[in-house]
Formats: structure tokens, sequence, C-alpha cells
């Protein structure tokens, strides 16, 4: 009798072994991206602009996954025109920072933010941010970027990156000859914008909005 228990036993302890080796292993939890905006067009006034991005997205245009694979980029459609902005910039990395001077404990790091403009479906423009993100130490957690304005590299652009808003500022011929002046402000928390044009030749227009978020 004891013989049979034992060897009972002994099955039990075989089957459970072979069992435990087919189970398959559980995957480890992979931490979770935050989800991507969705693309809702039904706003009539940017909804030319809206479903032009949205038909380039659905495309796998390459411009528009290249742009808004960034950390951290807006897109911000114009009212009442087959317009959007899409403003994007690598964050500085721990590896590249390198100091002012030496009696100095600030920091640079190179960056190039770029915003591109897109007229009905197509690029029509790029205007580059060339300059460096600073911060006073290698505590500080929220670096500046300045750009150094040069019409040879980036068309005199002047963009900065604070803590809360975005603002790019630059020159350009516009249609008529003369030179337009353009203003562009991002809010970072909201998404929201505000767009200028003057000029001595032309009136005056300002668009506003707010732009999709891709973190």
């Amino acid at each position: 009798m004891n013989s049979f228990r034992c060897s009972s036993l002994l099955l039990l302890g075989l089957l459970g072994a072979a069992y435990a080796q087919q189970k398959t292993p559980a995957k480890p939890q992979l931490p979770t991206k935050p989800e991507a905006p969705s693309v809702n067009c039904s706003d009539a006034p940017t909804s030319k602009a809206c479903g032009s991005f949205k038909q380039l997205l659905e495309a796998h245009d390459k411009d528009i996954l290249d742009s808004i694979s960034s950390p951290t980029s807006y897109v911000c459609f114009r009212p009442n025109e087959d317009v959007f902005l899409i403003f994007h910039v690598k964050d500085p990395t721990e590896y590249f920072w390198l100091r002012l001077d030496d009696s100095s404990k600030g920091e640079k790091q190179y960056g190039s933010p770029v915003l591109a403009e897109f007229r009905n479906g197509l690029l029509y423009r790029t205007t580059n941010g060339i300059g460096y993100w600073f911060r006073s130490s290698p505590t500080e957690k929220e670096p500046i970027f300045k750009s150094r304005p040069d019409e040879n590299y980036n068309d005199g652009a002047t963009v900065i990156i604070a803590g809360t808003e975005i603002s790019i500022d630059h020159t350009f011929k516009n249609q008529n000859g003369g030179t337009t002046q353009y203003s562009l402000t991002i809010r970072r928390s909201t998404g929201r914008f505000i767009e200028t044009f003057a000029s001595a030749d032309t009136p005056g227009r300002t668009h506003s909005g707010t732009c999709l978020i891709y973190r």
C-alpha cells in the first residue's frame, strides 16, 4: 500500500513538472506609451487643413511620420485655409553638454528645431532654428533653446523654446515683392497658438487655434 502511494505521488509530481514546462512563460509588461491624439476633422474652420494632414498620416507619409516621431511635436491647423504647420525638435541628451567656459557652470548643447509648412497637402516651406540649448547647471531640469539668426543657414529665424512657450520669428519675401514679418507662438502645455503676418504693403493677418501635441 505504501509502495502504491509513493508511486502515485511520484507520478503526480512528474505530471506537474511536465505541465509546468509546457506553460508559456508570461511576457514582461512593457511600459505603456501615451496614446497619440486622435485626428478629428469635424471642426469646420480647420477641416481642410486637418483633412490634408490626416490623409498624409494615413498614407504613412515619410515627412509626416519623421516629423511627429520627435519627442514632442506640434501640428497646428490654420483656420479657413488648407495649411498646417508642424514644429518639432529633439530634446537635449545628457551626453552632449559642453561647458560654456572654464569659469562658468553653464552648459550648452547644439539643437536644430524645424518648422514645416504644408499647403494643399504639399510641403511648402521649412524654417530651421539652428542654435543651442542652455542650462545654468547639470541639475537644471528645464533648459532653454535659443537660435542664432543667420541668413545663410536659417533664413534669419529667431527660435526660442522656454519652459512654457515656443516662439518663432523670421522675415520672408512676399508675393508683392516686399518683406513680411512672421511670428508664431505655441503654449507648450495646451498647444494653443497664435500666428501673425505683418508687412508695410499688405494688411496684417492673425490666426489662432490649438495644435495637436505628439509626445
